[in-house]
């Protein structure tokens, strides 16, 4: 055990026996005293301050208030965000039923049996008896003729081809 000095209520010497330093013959050898260091203390020593005290508290607690009022901002832009996004899922929502409704309304409205009723109730027209059917003949000589332009002059083409810019343009 390491020799311990301190302000204790009994003497170490009487109970300790590591405190004695025996030679290797086992025989006692007084402790050595260790030397006093010649430090001279001042009486009336003050501790230094802190040069800014307030700086100390002051700017860990602005910090502090600013991490909070950033995160208080964060999170009320999430709720602001969310609300929000709720609000468009339930408008997405509804569109969605409407547009259904619709596609089944167009699909009742363009069926052939829908078509036939309003021809039939609205327009008065009547299905095709094979009683109205009449076949026209058309005779074999007919035949279309390719009428040829006739020959413009230089001047005529250029006359022509200003007049299509003007149409072009929208000028008078």
């Amino acid at each position: 055990m390491a020799r311990i000095e301190s302000n204790l209520a009994y003497d170490l010497p009487d109970y300790d026996d590591d405190y004695y330093d025996y030679d290797d013959d086992h025989e006692y050898a007084p402790p050595q005293e260790q030397p006093q260091s010649n430090i001279q203390h001042k009486a009336n020593a003050k501790k230094k301050a802190p040069i800014f005290p307030l700086i100390e508290i002051l700017v860990p607690a602005i910090v502090a208030v600013v991490v909070l009022a950033g995160v208080i901002s964060n999170q009320i832009d999430m709720s602001r965000l969310t609300a929000e996004q709720s609000k468009m899922s339930a408008q997405l929502s509804q569109l969605q039923d409407e547009c259904t409704n619709l596609e089944a309304q167009l699909a009742s409205k363009t069926s052939v049996t829908a078509v036939e009723d309003y021809a039939e109730n609205t327009l008065g027209l009547t299905k095709l008896d094979k009683s109205q059917v009449e076949f026209v003949e058309v005779p074999v000589d007919s035949v279309s003729e390719v009428v040829k332009k006739e020959e413009k002059g230089f001047f005529a083409a250029i006359k022509d081809w200003f007049e299509g810019v003007k149409e072009y343009l929208g000028i008078e």
